[in-house]
């Protein structure tokens, strides 16, 4: 039992500090005209400062799975909780633009490993009916980081100042990520696979399974970043029906997450796949009403939907993973794979989406989001017809 407990303490803190790690991701953007006016930096370098996270993710996520793979994951989350945190001190204390982002390379040599090690390691130290819960709650650690960094920074910056700002989501970061290292050291892997000698890690991990899961987080990631990147431009356009600001849909995301964390209790994969598609249905249907001309209700009404149904799509996919690793495959390589499929499409969406938007308008977005969102079921039918033991309920 008080194993069980410190499990689950530790499970908690980690996906905390997981959260605060979304929230250093999300941290530039509140200060966007800081950096520009009082700063002094250019749009360039607070665009390169704004994108070094998530083009690390998008270029090594894979190698970067295969180093945890060998290094172990309680050491890589070690080390790249302590590079982040480096990172974010030198970005809360240098003034000089070179230093600043020399301080935000090493946040995301830091970022990249914690992104992939945190689930893996949640995955391995879960009781098996704790595994799809807490990997679902995972799924929601970039938009739950966003919506506390945008808080925050509106609650402090007004009275503390922006360095006040920064070095306070860093400590809170750094002191999640302190405790949940100490509850977590000493404790084993639950269920862990033999691994078979010899063979390579892309081919123990790199299941039909896995691919067809990194496949479609990617078409997630395509509908989340294409949605959300110009979801403000589209309301400022004086085009929209939408009765509620973007911050506020984009916090509404959660709620997909928790739901899904909540009702995957004891379930999994082939219920998390039902659910995962479920999600992509309400997608395609919602960005139809709320890239076009229909009315204030319906048009917000859509908005929520089609923002909750992407949290669902999120938690469901990493809810399966550990059911979808094959026998002696690692999680953190898979995990790797399907952030690597993240990242590419994070790097390709927005051009896409706003060549579409130059061509064919608005209402141009809301079809390419719906047609987008009928390759999720696509990709995941497959996997319903499975009828392996870890596939099925």
């Amino acid at each position: 039992m008080i194993d069980t407990r410190r499990r689950l303490a530790a499970i908690s803190m980690l996906l905390v500090a997981g959260i605060l790690a979304g929230t250093q991701l999300g941290k530039i953007a509140p200060l966007i005209g800081w950096y520009r006016d009082d700063a002094g930096m250019s749009l360039v370098a607070i665009g390169w400062l704004t994108a070094l996270l998530g083009l690390f993710v998008a270029l090594a996520s894979l190698p970067a799975a295969f180093a945890i793979s060998r290094a172990g994951l309680y050491r890589s989350f070690i080390f790249s909780t302590v590079l982040l945190f480096i990172g974010g001190i030198g970005i809360a204390t240098f003034e000089s633009q070179t230093a600043v982002l020399a301080a935000r390379l090493v946040e995301a040599l830091g970022y990249l490993p914690l992104v992939i090690a945190v689930p893996a390691l949640v995955s391995a130290l879960a009781p098996a009916e704790f595994k799809a819960p807490a990997l679902a709650i995972w799924g929601g650690f970039v938009p739950i980081g966003f919506a506390i960094a945008d808080f925050l920074a509106s609650a402090m910056v007004p009275v503390f100042g922006e360095r006040a700002f920064l070095a306070t989501v860093v400590a809170g970061f750094g002191a999640a990520s302190l405790l949940a290292g100490w509850l977590a050291y000493g404790l084993e892997a639950v269920d862990e696979p033999p691994k078979p000698q010899g063979l390579p890690p892309i081919r123990a991990s790199a299941s039909t399974d896995v691919l067809l899961v990194a496949a479609a987080f990617g078409v997630y990631v395509t509908l989340s970043i294409a949605f959300f990147a110009f979801l403000p431009e589209f309301i400022q356009s004086g085009r929209s029906d939408l009765a509620i600001a973007a911050g506020v849909i984009a916090l509404v995301v959660p709620v997909g997450n928790i739901f899904t964390g909540y009702v995957m209790k004891g379930r999994r994969a082939r219920f998390a796949m039902l659910l995962c598609i479920a999600g992509f249905l309400g997608t395609a249907v919602s960005a139809l009403p709320m890239f076009s001309p229909s009315g204030v209700v319906a048009s917000t009404a859509a908005a929520v939907v089609y923002a909750i149904a992407s949290g669902v799509i999120a938690s469901a996919l990493f809810a399966s993973v550990p059911f979808i690793v094959p026998a002696g495959g690692s999680a953190s390589v898979a995990i790797g794979i399907i952030a690597q499929a993240g990242g590419i499409t994070t790097v390709v969406a927005p051009p896409v989406a706003g060549y579409v938007i130059e061509r064919f308008g608005f209402p141009g977005l809301g079809w390419f989001l719906a047609l987008s969102s009928l390759l999720g079921p696509v990709l995941l039918a497959p996997l319903l017809r499975r009828r392996r033991a870890g596939l099925v309920d």
